[in-house]
C-alpha cells in the first residue's frame, strides 16, 4: 500500500528506543538516500549498532533489512518536491500556516490510511450492546475525550467521562464485562491510563482505545485500536489532536447510522428543547 511504509514508523514511534527513534529519524529524513544503503551503512549513519538498526525493522513488522528496503521502495514516491531553505529571519505568517494546514492534512491521509473499516463495524456493535461507556483521556486528548462524551449523550447512550486520574481507576475499579472502557491516549504510555486500562481489563471490560501508536502498552491492552497517525517530536499536538477529532466524529456517525430512528428522535427532542413548538 502507498505509504504504508512511513505510516509503520509514524504509529511505532512513540513506543520506540532513543537509538531506534535516531534510525527512524534518519529514515523518514532521508528515504531516498537509505535506499541505496547497507544495514551497516544506515547503522553508521545513525550513530548506532547494526543490531539497533535490525531490531528497528523487526519492530516495524518486517523480518528483516531487506523485507524493510523492499517496503520502502514501494511507499516512495515518484518524485520528491524541493526543499528550499529560508533565512531565520524572513518568517512569514502565510508559509506558517501553509506548515500547519500540510502537517494537518498528511496527519489526516495516514489516518485514513490504517483505517479499518472491520474494526470500527464491530466496535459499534460492542457499544451498542454495552450497558454503560466510561471515557477518559490524558493530556491534551482531555478535550477530544469531552467531544467523544458530548456526541455519544446526544444518541441517549449511558456513559460518563472522567479526566482526574484517580476518579478514572476508581470508575474503572466498578466497571464490568457489560460495560465498555474508551480511552484516548495519543502517546498511549501515560502512567495514569495504562493503570485505568489494566483494572478494566482485569474486570473483563471490552476496551476501545484512539492512541497514536500500535506498540504502546495501551494499544497491547485494548480490543479495538484506531490509530491518529502523527509524527512530530511531541506527540500531544495540535495534528494528533484533528485526526482524534476525526476519529471521535467517524465513531458517533458510524453510530448514528446504526441507529438512525432512535438518533433522529433524540435529535428532534434536544432542539424541541431549546425551540419549544407552541
Amino acid at each position: 500500500m502507498k505509504k504504508d511504509f512511513f505510516v509503520r514508523i509514524k504509529t511505532s514511534y512513540q513506543s520506540l528506543s532513543p537509538s531506534e527513534k535516531k534510525v527512524g529519524d534518519f529514515v523518514l529524513k532521508n528515504a531516498h538516500e537509505v535506499m541505496s544503503m547497507t544495514m551497516a551503512d544506515l547503522a553508521s549513519r545513525c550513530g548506532v549498532s547494526d543490531a539497533t538498526a535490525l531490531r528497528f525493522s523487526r519492530r516495524l513488522g518486517y523480518r528483516g533489512w531487506l523485507e524493510l528496503k523492499v517496503a520502502l521502495i514501494r511507499s516512495l514516491p515518484e518524485t520528491e518536491e524541493p526543499k528550499t531553505k529560508k533565512n531565520a529571519l524572513d518568517f512569514d505568517y502565510k508559509d506558517l500556516f501553509t506548515d500547519i494546514i500540510g502537517k494537518s492534512k498528511a496527519a489526516l491521509d495516514d489516518t485514513l490510511m490504517v483505517f479499518n473499516g472491520n474494526d470500527m463495524d464491530a466496535a459499534v456493535k460492542t457499544i451498542r450492546k454495552a450497558r454503560r461507556i466510561l471515557i477518559v483521556g490524558s493530556g491534551t486528548s482531555g478535550p477530544v475525550a469531552n467531544d467523544l462524551y458530548n456526541r455519544l449523550f446526544r444518541l441517549d447512550l449511558f456513559c460518563h467521562i472522567e479526566t482526574d486520574g484517580l476518579l478514572q481507576v476508581m470508575h474503572a475499579s466498578l466497571l464490568t464485562p457489560e460495560d465498555i472502557l474508551f480511552v484516548i491516549s495519543q502517546s498511549g504510555e501515560a502512567e495514569s491510563i495504562l493503570r485505568v486500562a489494566e483494572v478494566a481489563r482485569k474486570n473483563g471490560t471490552p476496551i476501545i482505545t484512539i492512541t497514536g501508536s500500535r506498540l504502546s502498552g495501551l494499544a497491547k491492552l485494548s480490543d479495538y485500536i484506531f490509530l491518529s497517525v502523527c509524527h512530530e517530536a511531541n506527540p500531544e499536538t495540535m495534528t494528533a489532536r484533528i485526526a482524534q477529532h476525526a476519529i471521535v466524529h467517524a465513531v458517533y456517525q458510524s453510530l448514528e447510522h446504526s441507529m438512525r430512528d432512535i438518533s433522529r428522535v433524540n435529535e428532534e427532542r434536544i432542539w424541541d428543547a431549546f425551540f419549544p413548538t407552541k
